[in-house]
């Protein structure tokens, strides 16, 4: 009887912790990520790259967070830290990390700084930058070491890979209440070179056949990739077998007016080494700590390949990613520039969930990615700022954008996976965007106080308008004044009756 007793109370604590772990919903149009059971939005905030390193400085971070009405946090954890001498493990600034974010009831997304952080290998520890006879750097076509390195050998990916489990196994040892919600492996993957990764492992790889899990997933989704890697396999005769200048042939190596990428074979191979290491990570860290995973990239929509960083997980070389990385379950932007829409239009390829871990601050674009996008969250960078940028316009704008959604999350909640909900988003280049909701025809537009007009056009019957138009208030759409280069605009549209919406429409 009292064996009975003790199971049963031990399948109700199991049941309890599990019950708290975050994990994304896959079963409507747009993957919602869900917290505690609920559907979660990140409200967030990226921390500087190396404020988690000194604990003394965390701890005054945190009531600047909740003044902004955060309700998560992206904060580090770094290899250096974690594992200062091999074998060696310090996990006390992850512990202030997930103490101060409960206390103040945050949920985080945590960064793993591993091997590389951007093309460089900046936070992993000295025992690991100073032995490169077991641990080879990149090197570039000249012969040159770079600070990186190489992801072909295997070396630096066991040794990191088990930094990163042990990260995992610690985490869930500590953090019974769920504080951490999500995992990014690595940071902007890519190496700072034109071309490829010339060392000896890696010249070895080059001219082996193409792995049997990018090959497969050619064959499986012939016709449907990124137009060129489709056409670099179309070119060379949808080959199957070879290395990889047989498979997608050889790189154009000058800018002279065409369309593909430079160095685009040497750009799948760097993508596929990063990918590989992305996959070890996430896939090992999952059977212990299955939260969701991500990486982002550096770059913006457009650069074909010419972004820092080349191999980098930007959708040029996604088709790379999703072959080689199937376990990372979102592949993410910095989305720093103007043209969000563009961005996230871009990195929706093949029904990839939207969620900006790094951007500017914008009080605008929250509305817009929850509204358009079911997005899984929004994140400026730096987000422990300073005083005075504390008492900034921008950063209020911020925080009461934040208050309205944590307001009414539960309502934004019951409308997502929804046509009855849509986002708009304007700036610079776009002053005026029109939507279909239901019978009307919404039409947003800047106007000279760079404030926001809506123009709403009656319901329709049968192509004609009927009669009641409303417009709530005239758009204006003349510009010939001096415009604001930085202008943003947007809204959030929730249809809640034949002839009712909630529209909350914001300018930065």
């Amino acid at each position: 009887m009292k064996k009975y007793v003790l199971f049963v109370l031990l399948l109700v604590t199991v049941m309890s912790v599990s019950a708290q772990m975050s994990q994304l919903d896959r079963s409507g149009k747009n993957t919602i990520l869900k917290v505690d059971g609920k559907p979660f939005f990140m409200l967030s905030g990226e921390l500087h790259n190396s404020t988690c390193s000194n604990v003394d400085y965390l701890d005054n971070v945190w009531d600047n967070l909740v003044k902004m009405n955060l309700n998560s946090v992206i904060a580090t954890a770094s290899w250096e830290l974690v594992e200062p001498q091999e074998g060696v493990f310090d996990f006390s600034h992850v512990d202030a990390i997930i103490k101060g974010a409960r206390e103040h009831k945050l949920k985080v997304a945590l960064i793993w700084f591993g091997s590389f952080k951007n093309p460089f290998m900046t936070y992993a520890p000295n025992w690991v930058k100073k032995n490169p006879s077991r641990f080879p750097r990149a090197k570039d076509p000249s012969g040159k070491e770079l600070e990186l390195p190489t992801l072909y050998d295997s070396n630096i990916i066991e040794a990191d890979k088990k930094a990163y489990l042990a990260l995992l196994k610690h985490i869930k040892d500590v953090d019974k209440a769920g504080t951490v919600i999500m995992i990014q492996v690595g940071n902007e993957p890519g190496l700072k070179t034109p071309t490829r990764d010339c060392s000896a492992s890696a010249n070895k790889a080059w001219n082996s056949d193409v792995p049997h899990k990018v090959i497969d997933y050619l064959v499986k989704n012939k016709g449907t990739m990124q137009p060129d890697i489709e056409a670099a396999w179309k070119n060379n005769g949808y080959q199957t077998k070879g290395d990889w200048e047989t498979i997608f042939g050889k790189s154009l190596t000058k800018d002279n007016g065409t369309k593909p990428i430079l160095h685009l074979t040497e750009h799948l191979f760097t993508a596929f080494a990063f990918a590989n290491y992305l996959e070890e990570l996430s896939t090992a860290g999952k059977k212990i700590l299955p939260l969701p995973t991500f990486t982002n990239a550096t770059g913006s929509v457009n650069s074909r390949g010419r972004s820092l960083g080349n191999g980098c997980s930007i959708p040029d070389f996604y088709d790379i990613y999703k072959a080689v990385a199937p376990s990372l379950d979102i592949l993410t932007p910095n989305a720093y520039p103007q043209n969000l829409d563009e961005i996230c239009e871009a990195f929706s390829y093949k029904n990839n969930p939207i969620l900006i871990p790094e951007s500017n601050i914008s009080a605008v674009r929250p509305f817009y990615l929850i509204g358009e996008w079911d997005a899984i969250g929004f994140s400026p960078f730096g987000i422990d700022y300073s005083e005075s940028v504390m008492q900034s316009k921008s950063v209020k704008l911020l925080g009461d954008a934040y208050s309205l959604i944590n307001r009414i999350s539960d309502f934004i909640a019951g409308h997502l996976n929804s046509d009855k909900m849509r986002g708009v988003y304007i700036y610079s280049k776009k002053p005026e965007e029109t939507i279909e909701m239901g019978n009307y025809s919404i039409t947003f537009s800047r106007q000279h106080t760079n404030e926001i007009g809506v123009a709403m056009l009656g319901a329709l019957t049968n192509g004609n308008q009927a009669e009641g138009e409303r417009v709530l208030p005239p758009s204006v759409s003349d510009l010939s004044q001096k415009e604001n280069a930085s202008f943003e605009g947007g809204a959030m549209i929730i249809q809640i009756g034949t002839d009712d919406f909630f529209i909350e429409k914001k300018v930065q």
